[in-house]
């Protein structure tokens, strides 16, 4: 299931190597900014995009796959026009 795939590999559901979360999540900086030092090099940013648009569909909060809440609520629209989502959603969107 893509949940949990995300779960256990997302690289922000670990701490950094010593347990500590990073010192640049106390900096200001913007959701854009967040993603894309929160998922750098992450091995399942698409998986984790997939799911967050699944899940919150137009009403995003936070930061999944790499963008903004901005970012995928703009992209949603898209995402639901895709060929193969209206066969997907038929089975209620969670097959994967």
């Amino acid at each position: 299931m893509l949940a949990d795939i995300v779960n256990n590999a997302g690289a922000c559901m670990w701490p950094d190597g010593d347990g500590e979360l990073p010192a640049w999540l106390d900096q200001a900086q913007t959701d854009r900014e967040l993603a894309a030092r929160m998922c750098a090099g992450c091995p399942v940013q698409d998986e984790c995009l997939e799911l967050e648009l699944r899940i919150a569909g137009d009403q995003p909060v936070g930061v999944w796959g790499a963008l903004s809440d901005d970012d995928r609520r703009a992209l949603y629209p898209h995402w639901r026009r895709r060929g193969e989502r209206a066969a997907s959603d038929a089975d209620g969107g969670w097959s994967s």
